[in-house]
């Protein structure tokens, strides 16, 4: 085991001991590619749909685990998932070693987010990651709409990417016109990037339209990835805090099915759909019995019938 990546904050606490961020290798990263490899993150934000779709993801491309991160920056703690004690901060790997998966399941302190950020990224650069994608949800008052839409928000460097893509594309197809090869071979070279794993047709003009800041680690991410001109995108979902997400996990799945361009590495979300519905109509029907007790008086906070949609939504998101 050795570590690749090591950041001190120094001695910025009362013990005067140095706190540290640091990446731990556990598997053997020759495996990773040198080019076009992509990292997937997911973090404990609204809905927990960043966790949910990232863990669904190592689950269903059977991906095995490379590396934790270990800092005086992280909530302490452990995860008990699939029958095993797990560190709350870790990165994945696939048998192709073409895609990382970083999911962390616990909280990071706000003043250690810079220096968990910068092992992250130091460690992003030594292994060649070429993109970078972050699911996240948009925290919203009660239980989201039903007709809600995912939104990809991509950087300026992905974009060329793109329009180099599209400027191969056309080269290529002045080839095959000139050479009057195959058109079938014709029409799969449209579904070539040979600069980006990202589909960027996939995203809706609409999406150029939003203003909005993204905060916290998943912002600071793609921060980072700005500042090392790494090529980035979010996928972000109307999700409520404090309440896990399923279905709104399957969404960022299903837009990221849309926007991967290797069909290997698309995601069935059935599970996840299910799972949602089962959760969503659970949260009604405990939302209408608390409504109900309200309105009849029984809501023990001497609240009157007419707030008590107020007091619900209070109650159940805080």
């Amino acid at each position: 085991m050795n570590s690749l990546s090591t950041a001190y904050s120094g001695d910025d606490n009362t013990s005067g001991t140095p706190t540290s961020t640091k990446i731990i290798t556990i598997a053997d990263l020759n495996n990773l590619k040198k080019d076009k490899t992509i990292l997937i993150a997911g973090f404990p934000g609204p809905g927990l749909v960043g966790s949910i779709s990232t863990s669904y993801i190592i689950d269903k491309l059977e991906m095995y685990q490379i590396a934790f991160v270990e800092s005086h920056y992280i909530s302490p703690g452990v995860i008990f998932i699939d029958g095993k004690l797990r560190h709350p901060f870790r990165l994945y790997a696939n048998k192709q070693g073409n895609v990382c998966v970083l999911v962390c399941e616990a909280p990071i302190m706000m003043d250690g987010t810079h220096f968990v950020l910068d092992a992250v990224m130091d460690w992003a650069i030594k292994n060649s990651i070429e993109e970078v994608m972050v699911l996240d949800g948009i925290p919203v008052q009660g239980i989201p709409a039903s007709d809600r839409k995912a939104v990809i928000l991509a950087s300026e460097n992905m974009e060329q990417n793109n329009t180099n893509e599209q400027e191969v594309i056309s080269s290529k197809e002045q080839e095959i016109q000139s050479s009057e090869e195959d058109q079938d071979e014709h029409i799969s070279d449209h579904n070539i990037n040979p600069q980006s794993n990202f589909n960027r047709s996939a995203i809706e003009d609409s999406s150029k339209k939003y203003t909005t800041f993204i905060g916290g680690i998943a912002g600071g991410l793609l921060s980072a990835c700005l500042s090392y001109q790494i090529p980035c995108a979010a996928i972000l979902i109307p999700s409520s805090s404090g309440i896990p997400d399923p279905e709104g996990a399957s969404l960022l799945i299903e837009s990221f099915n849309n926007f991967i361009n290797d069909d290997k590495l698309k995601i069935e979300t059935t599970q996840l759909k299910e799972q949602g519905q089962k959760l969503k109509k659970q949260l009604e029907q405990i939302i209408k019995a608390e409504q109900e007790q309200r309105a009849v008086g029984g809501g023990g906070g001497g609240g009157s019938q007419e707030d008590g949609n107020v007091s619900s939504h209070r109650f159940m998101y805080g």
